[in-house]
């Protein structure tokens, strides 16, 4: 839709919402190794956990699947950064099972993040135009995958928190929605990222203007179960639905078949990341008594 690639929507919203979320919750007081520890402790043992179990499946059911891959990924893999480095064209076959390159992004730039927050402490505007020359250098002569393009994405959330924005919806989502427009006018002539990162920014306002209206403790509580659950929903969702579509076509599958395929896969994917979410837990709290 708008000729947005739906992959990168869903990559943009994330890197922004991040942005927002780190820089409203990281103490100032918090060193950087500090802040490596927690997000390791956070992401690690699920990935860990989620990689075993479909690496051990994969092993087994599909032998030699992974003869191509070289040492060196094994120790990538152990990172979660494997698939990033084929995405990147680093190596030319991976361990990767779930994560995707997703995760290597991720992990850049929270090894980015204790500069990018005190960079943006400092001054903004230069902050800012740093970003713009990097983006701009690196635009179409690398993966859209790359961390390299998503640093100003993180930086909108960013300062949407050090300026409170949350207390401008209106301007927020005005201004946001004329910057779109354009981009949706040139989009022929700029580069197509931009135009994604254009409607994430007004989509991103949308939400903070009409979340002012929403209140409801039920919502509330399903937004909070949903957040929990994003992470292990996003280490199986790719592996599960590559499992689903073997055996079928695209040539026999109408549309019934579809919303069936969409509802079984919806069903799964949250019952294996409910499932994956309390085994991590209750791991860590078994290790943690020992």
């Amino acid at each position: 839709p708008l000729g947005i690639y739906l992959g990168d929507f869903g990559s943009t919203l994330f890197f922004i919402v991040s942005g927002a979320s780190l820089a409203l919750t990281v103490p100032e007081n918090q060193s950087p190794a500090q802040f490596y520890k927690k997000r390791a402790g956070a992401v690690y043992p699920l990935f860990w956990l989620a990689w075993f179990v479909v690496f051990s499946w994969r092993f087994v059911t599909r032998p030699g699947s992974f003869a191509g891959a070289k040492t060196i990924t094994l120790v990538l893999t152990f990172l979660g950064l494997d698939n990033f480095a084929v995405a990147a064209g680093w190596v030319g076959m991976d361990f990767a099972c779930v994560g995707e390159w997703f995760l290597g992004s991720i992990l850049f730039l929270y090894l980015l993040f204790p500069l990018l927050h005190a960079a943006v402490e400092r001054n903004m505007a230069v902050t800012a135009v740093c970003a713009g020359v990097i983006y701009m250098a690196f635009r179409g002569k690398v993966s859209d995958q790359s961390f390299f393009l998503r640093i100003p994405e993180i930086l909108f959330g960013m300062a949407f928190v050090k300026y409170d924005l949350n207390d401008k919806p209106l301007p927020l989502l005005a201004g946001s929605a004329g910057v779109f427009i354009l981009a949706y006018l040139f989009r022929t002539q700029i580069y197509s990222l931009t135009v994604c990162v254009a409607f994430c920014v007004f989509l991103f306002a949308l939400m903070v203007w009409a979340a002012r209206y929403i209140q409801s403790d039920a919502v509330k509580s399903f937004m909070a179960v949903g957040a929990k659950l994003t992470y292990p929903i996003f280490l199986v969702h790719h592996w599960l639905i590559t499992r689903l579509m073997d055996g079928f076509s695209p040539e026999w599958m109408n549309r019934q078949y579809v919303w069936m395929m969409f509802l079984i896969y919806t069903g799964l994917t949250l019952i294996l990341a409910y499932a994956l979410d309390k085994c991590s837990n209750r791991l860590l709290k078994g290790f943690s008594k020992k």
